[in-house]
């Protein structure tokens, strides 16, 4: 149900924004991994997804990275 898949991204999206916050980007295999001994693989794949798709996730050259921040206005 999408209550489900609210609450597994919510479980494992800051796993994932923990594991790209230092700036390097991963490819999903390589957070799979990482991430294995806490969480499911599948699920993990589905949040990579998931976050990807709603822009927290920037892809390139198969590798993901946390989107940037946007810069504040400086009016």
């Amino acid at each position: 149900s999408s209550d489900d898949t609210h609450a597994m991204v919510a479980r494992i999206a800051p796993a994932i924004i923990m594991l790209l916050s230092d700036g390097l980007p991963r490819s999903r295999h390589q957070m799979v991994e990482a991430l294995a001994p806490q969480h499911a693989k599948d699920e993990v794949k589905r949040t990579i997804m998931r976050l990807s798709v709603t822009g927290r996730l920037i892809e390139t050259k198969h590798k993901y990275s946390l989107t940037p921040l946007p810069e504040p206005d400086r009016d």
